[in-house]
């Protein structure tokens, strides 16, 4: 561009200098109203999949009529004995999920949380600081807190920290959480429990012993992940559905999008951030 002609520019562009710094500022706003909102969204959705994306197994088991793993429904867990005596299958292991009722033994006020049941010494997923934890775990109503829950559950982390372990009520259960991990929360709950399945199955006693939510499956080294899946889910037929860690994090989002509001609120935000840009530029 020849000197002259970017000169006329800048002087029709500098011409109202006040106009010129009101429609920057406008845009500006704009730009960062709408980056806040999308970034929030990107947020909000990266930690409905949390649990998801912890899952350190390298296949995953469902049943054909589980949407989500936070309302999931169950499969035989005869399914999972079955699958580990194929090729490529190091060992596979369970896990249960329901929502329960936990009573703040300070106020007596009961919130909602989520309840995990996993093996404490093989849970294939990512959970730091459970390995001490471990064998006391599969104690009878023994059971691990998130760290990172809300404070409607109370104090739990300072008492935990000057006496070690705090007894509560869970669906009206006596159990003993005897220490906490931080995992943190997402927008399906407000807290987290973790426990053996064995205390899992006490604490829900109408849940069937033989039914699982999720199934978790880790192959041997150097094994195919594709081709085990493959010749592993002719062998559950209809029951179950064989699923990649990927496949399962694409369900849990294909979910919330159709279900949540998150997509239409944070978009709508974009919007009006785009709109108020607009007017100040106009």
């Amino acid at each position: 561009m020849p000197l002259s002609s970017f000169l006329l520019a800048w002087a029709q562009l500098t011409h109202q200098r006040v106009k010129l710094v009101v429609a920057t500022a406008g845009v500006v706003v704009a730009v960062m109203l709408m980056l806040v909102q999308l970034g929030i969204r990107e947020g909000a959705m990266d930690n409905s999949v949390a649990i998801a994306r912890r899952i350190t197994a390298d296949l995953v088991l469902v049943s054909p009529r589980t949407k989500t793993i936070f309302a999931s429904a169950t499969f035989p867990r005869s399914l999972l004995y079955r699958l580990g005596a194929i090729s490529g299958v190091r060992n596979t292991g369970e896990m249960y999920m329901a929502q329960g009722r936990f009573r703040n033994p300070w106020d007596k006020l009961e919130f909602p949380v989520s309840i995990y049941g996993i093996d404490p010494r093989e849970p294939m997923m990512d959970l730091p600081g459970l390995d001490p934890y471990a064998a006391e775990l599969q104690q009878q109503d023994r059971i691990l807190f998130d760290g990172l829950s809300r404070k409607n559950y109370g104090p739990v982390l300072g008492f935990l920290q000057r006496e070690g372990h705090l007894d509560v009520e869970i669906n009206l259960r006596k159990m003993r959480i005897i220490g906490a991990i931080n995992v943190g929360i997402s927008i399906n709950t407000d807290g987290n429990l973790y426990m053996a399945p064995a205390n899992f199955l006490r604490l829900f006693p109408d849940r069937r012993p033989g039914s699982v939510d999720v199934g978790l499956i880790r192959l041997q080294s150097g094994a195919d992940i594709e081709q085990v899946r493959r010749a592993l889910q002719p062998l559950v037929n209809n029951e179950a559905r064989v699923l990649t860690k990927e496949e399962l994090v694409a369900m849990e989002i294909a979910f919330i999008r159709e279900n949540a509001p998150i997509d239409f609120i944070f978009g709508m935000g974009a919007a009006v951030g785009f709109f108020v840009g607009f007017v100040v530029v106009y």
